[in-house]
Parts: structure tokens; sequence; C-alpha cells
């Protein structure tokens, strides 16, 4: 054999190698930060779906804002907290309104969390819902008889690998 023909053969074998590392890296790129944005937007679509027609909301409850988190909760951390909530409102007493939400849950999220929105109503400050209620607390009439209060589902902390909208 002649050095020209293994010269050759080293350079077309050196050429596979360099497009199988490469398209190694393009794969590891992809599922690190795009390969699991599907699953997560299903996730996330379940939890609206689940929250407006999934759960018994009291007969005489109205829908009043809807709100939804989808990312991180803090900065420099690779996580995916995903939180879909309503804020209602209801003529029946706030004891009524809990009592109602009690105990249900779903298989995929967990529980549902009611909150009765007031004056003094506090959410753990890593709780994305603590801006809608800070939000919606200015609104309230003050001579109001109705209950308001925030229904939601919450799923903190999962990994965020996958997903490059969950890098902060």
């Amino acid at each position: 054999m002649s050095l020209a023909r293994i010269t050759l053969k080293a350079i077309k074998q050196g050429t596979i190698l360099l497009i199988i590392i490469l398209l190694s890296f393009a794969f590891m790129f992809f599922w690190l930060f795009f390969a699991k944005m599907p699953f997560n937007d299903l996730l996330f679509r379940y939890m609206s779906h689940t929250l407006t027609t999934g759960v018994k909301h009291p007969t005489d409850s109205q829908v009043v804002e809807y709100h939804y988190f989808f990312g991180s909760r803090y900065t420099d951390i690779t996580e995916c907290t995903y939180e879909v909530g309503g804020i209602r409102s209801s003529s029946l007493a706030p004891e009524e309104v809990l009592r109602a939400y009690n105990n249900n849950s779903t298989i995929v999220t967990g529980p549902i969390h009611a909150i009765i929105i007031n004056r003094n109503t506090v959410l753990p400050l890593d709780n994305p819902a603590i801006n809608w209620l800070v939000e919606f607390r200015e609104k309230i009439p003050k001579n109001d008889a109705h209950t308001y209060y925030l229904v939601y589902l919450y799923k903190p902390g999962m990994s965020g690998l996958g997903d490059i909208r969950c890098f902060d």
C-alpha cells in the first residue's frame, strides 16, 4: 500500500470520527436545553385543564382572575416550578369555601390549595402566587360581601435539565 492511500484512509476515518463527535455534542446540547420542553408543556396544560374543568368548585363561585407561573423561583438555580391558579369569588362564608376544597388533590400535582384573600393573607416568599395576592388585594372593594379566594395547583422544584426556560 502506498503512503498516499494510507494517508487518504486515515483522513476519511478522522473525518468520520470528527462528525460523530460533533453530532454527539449537538445531541447533548439539545438534550440539556430542549428535550424536556414538550413534556413540561404537557404537565402545564394538564394543570391548567385540571384547575378549570377537573376541580369541583362551589356552585356560585366565579373566576375573577386567572394566573400561571412557569420557570425558576430563584436566580442562579436550575429548577422548574409550575403554578396555575385562579382568584375566585363566592357568596359562601370563608369556612364553607375552604371546606369545598378540603382533601381534594390530583394524582400528578398533589393537593389543591385554597386560600382566603384578605388584607392579612400571606404566603411563603418563594411561592410565585404571592405576587398575585399583592396585586389583587388592592382591587378588593372595602364593603364587598363576597368571599375572595385563591385556588391553585403548585409543583415546585422540578428538575430544570432539558428545558432552557428553567434556567435563570
